[in-house]
């Protein structure tokens, strides 16, 4: 079991500029609030900047991983980001589908132009390239929503600020740009596998010999993913402000921990893809697999002993670049989606179990 943190190592975050989306956001009338929320989930509550109190917990909660268990390792119970915890924040359904992943192929102007609610010929000519990819800068998405928010073209208002938000707040690459990798996700409408590749694929890879240096995944969602499960009452809440996050996280228990919070105990959740005995990610960056089985108690089951050494085996951990036909095989296994779930706390002994040695 670990005992304490490692080594203190230093991540950062991205800082996007977020007032040409506040202005944007404003362009829409409290009748069209629901509209947007129909169409494009929770996204809305995540135009955001972290405060140095809210990157100071995720800075430390980053202290905890364990590349092994591919998750968070406390003293008395395990954390990491389920799919089913992103799409129950954001209000967005994971489609059995195959996931994103990042090609090469020219962008499909005539599908971009429908899901923005503009003509190929406006949309072929905001295209532009940044970071040697093609995309949109947020500045041209402001003046087209501008435009259709004169018009009353609601739809169209709505689609332009999802496209901005996907771009600066969910998949962050180039400042003030929304990149193609980001387009293609919002035409896609499936998100959340990839939300939580990005968080997987990051963490691991800044790990790597504890280098630490930029996350590259949505820190406002794993922030508030992370708040879901810490108290909400008792001493917890009143500890002194100078008290630091490692000290406040080393004195919790699983007792403590808000695990029915997000109202989904007892429902199935996916547990693995294809041949894989657990769950491949596939992110903007890279490929990784999770190991849900770790997690059963965030969706109400009780953990009735350590899981079996395949479900928490390494399958695989690669860049997209340059690995394509790998890319191909593990987005394959989500033709052939496992769920499960059973147990649910309150049917058998609920203990946690401590983080496992082998």
């Amino acid at each position: 079991m670990r005992t304490g943190l490692k080594d203190d190592v230093v991540y950062s975050f991205f800082d996007p500029e977020i007032g040409v989306l506040r202005d944007m956001i404003a362009l829409i009338t409290p009748d069209h609030v629901g509209m947007f929320r129909e169409a494009y989930g929770g996204i809305l509550k995540l135009v955001f900047r972290l405060t140095d109190t809210d990157r100071s917990a995720i800075h430390t909660l980053l202290q905890f991983y364990d590349p092994g268990l591919r998750c968070f390792v406390f003293p008395d119970y395990l954390l990491g980001p389920l799919m089913e915890d992103y799409a129950d924040i954001l209000g967005i359904q994971i489609r059995d589908q195959v996931p994103f992943y990042a090609t090469k192929e020219e962008p499909d102007i005539v599908e971009i132009s429908r899901a923005l609610y503009l003509s190929p010929e406006v949309t072929k000519g905001g295209l532009k390239e940044k970071g040697k990819l093609p995309g949109f800068h947020l500045s041209f998405l402001e003046a087209k929503a501008k435009e259709h928010a004169d018009l009353g073209d609601w739809k169209a208002v709505c689609a332009l600020i999802a496209a901005g938000i996907y771009g600066i707040i969910l998949f962050p690459n180039q400042k003030s740009f929304v990149d193609i990798n980001a387009i293609r996700l919002f035409v896609q409408r499936n998100p959340i596998p990839t939300l939580v590749g990005d968080v997987y694929y990051s963490v691991h890879n800044r790990n790597e010999k504890r280098r630490g240096g930029l996350i590259r995944c949505c820190a406002q969602l794993l922030y508030k993913w992370f708040m879901g499960y810490l108290p909400s009452r008792g001493a917890f809440v009143f500890l002194d402000h100078t008290v630091n996050w490692a000290t406040k996280l080393m004195g919790l228990r699983a007792k403590d921990i808000a695990w029915t919070h997000n109202g989904m105990a007892g429902r199935d959740f996916i547990y693995s893809c294809g041949s894989f005995p657990n769950v491949p990610l596939i992110g903007v960056q890279g490929c990784i697999n999770y190991n849900p089985v770790l997690l059963r108690r965030q969706m109400g089951f009780a953990v009735e002993g350590p899981p079996l050494g395949r479900e928490i085996q390494e399958s695989f951990y690669f860049p997209i670049e340059g690995n394509q036909a790998k890319l191909i095989q593990v987005s394959g296994s989500w033709r052939n989606i496992q769920r499960k779930g059973k147990v649910p706390f309150g049917k058998v002994n609920s203990r946690s179990f401590p983080p496992f040695d082998d």
